[in-house]
């Protein structure tokens, strides 16, 4: 009798053991689902990038045109921005400030422009304007997974020389965390 009790303690360890990794596995196999179906979804959402340079203009007044495209297969809806021009020795309060809203969805590889005028007399009447630091923040939706986002651009417009707008280029990321102060010391993007 003993040992037929024996074996059935055996078949019974055996059975709870391969239940045990059963359940281990399909638990691990939900997990990498689940990660794996948050980054097909993080993937996906809306995000904007630069379709072209940035332009400027000198006439009477400075005029920047920025155009975004949605590289992100799902449309961004309630796009807003708000735009900062300060010189870049980051000393003085912004040159420029600018609030704007898109009202219509955005959708996947659409293009919207952002037009900024900047009429500021002493500025704009100057034969040679300092560099200056161009911050776009934006906030945008995804109506589909109903989640906001945010994202910074960070420009630098190599100002006028003689008259003669210059054009925009990249800021380098030592200028960064200077930047960032500036924002933050100044209360600008709350």
């Amino acid at each position: 009798m003993s040992w037929k009790k024996q074996e059935k303690n055996w078949s019974n360890i055996v059975v709870t053991t391969s239940t045990a990794i059963f359940a281990i596995v399909s638990i691990i196999t939900v997990f990498i689902s689940v990660t794996s179906w948050q980054a097909q979804r993080e993937a996906a959402r809306p995000y904007f990038t630069f379709k072209e340079s940035p332009t400027v203009h000198l006439n009477d007044d400075i005029s920047f045109e920025f155009k975004f495209s949605n590289v992100g297969t799902h449309p961004a809806s309630c796009l807003s921005s708000k735009t900062l021009v300060f010189d870049q020795n980051l000393l003085e309060k912004p040159t420029f400030e600018d609030d704007y809203t898109v009202i219509n969805d955005i959708p996947r590889d659409t293009t919207t422009s952002l037009l900024l005028n900047i009429d500021h007399k002493d500025i704009c009447q100057r034969a040679n304007i300092n560099s200056q630091f161009v911050i776009i923040y934006l906030r945008y939706n995804d109506p589909i997974i109903r989640r906001s986002y945010t994202q910074t651009l960070y420009l630098k417009w190599a100002g006028v020389i003689a008259y003669k707008p210059q054009p925009f280029i990249h800021v380098e990321s030592s200028e960064r965390s200077g930047i960032q102060n500036y924002l933050e010391s100044n209360r600008l993007l709350d």
